[in-house]
């Protein structure tokens, strides 16, 4: 990452990898350069930096059987699921974020399995250019069904799909066009990193 922005540093650095390493076993580290030309990317780098967001946390939430949770929203294209994601605010610590963000979007208080990867990226959009960070949690199985506790985040559905399925999710995510086609390009990576790690 050769971008100098301080709001990154506070939540991507040795300290806080190797804080997650102690806690949590090797974490693999990714990057990406992506660029986008789509509004709905556009408005999405701008909401980031408004709210100074640099990163955030991707939710591995096994069910009882070993299945991974995903969701969809209302303002997702049809029958689009995929993993929950939520950001992590200025200066919060990357497992406290998770743990939050799970209670918020499935009702579920989870213990951390694993950290399994920290993915960085530079996003590209016209003149913009900013670093960002999906820091990948895997949890320990869970025994019900999700429940959102957070009404805004507009969650319609949930399902449970097995590893395998996540090549698929994101061979769907990257098959999204016109003005979803970036964003599907982008939240397809977390997919095939989990993927990738589970599988192996």
């Amino acid at each position: 990452m050769d971008i100098a922005d301080l709001h990154f540093e506070h939540i991507y650095n040795k300290k806080v990898l190797q804080k997650l390493t102690n806690l949590y076993g090797y974490l693999h580290q990714y990057h990406l350069e992506l660029e986008f030309s789509s509004q709905s990317m556009l408005d999405l780098m701008e909401k980031m930096n408004k709210k100074q967001r640099r990163g955030e946390v991707v939710m591995v939430v096994p069910d009882k059987q070993n299945q991974i949770w995903l969701h969809t929203k209302a303002f997702y294209p049809n029958g689009v699921y995929r993993l929950m994601t939520g950001g992590l605010d200025p200066g919060e610590k990357p497992d406290a974020a998770l743990k939050r963000e799970v209670r918020e979007e499935t009702g579920f208080k989870v213990d951390i399995d694993r950290c399994l990867a920290a993915i960085t990226y530079t996003l590209r959009a016209n003149e913009q250019v900013q670093p960002f960070v999906s820091y990948v949690f895997l949890t320990k199985r869970t025994k019900t069904q999700p429940q959102p506790l957070d009404t805004s985040e507009n969650i319609t559905g949930f399902q449970a799909v097995p590893v395998a399925a996540l090549a698929e999710v994101a061979s769907a995510l990257r098959s999204l066009e016109g003005d979803f086609a970036d964003w599907g390009r982008f939240r397809a990576v977390a997919h095939e990193v989990v993927h990738e790690l589970l599988q192996a």
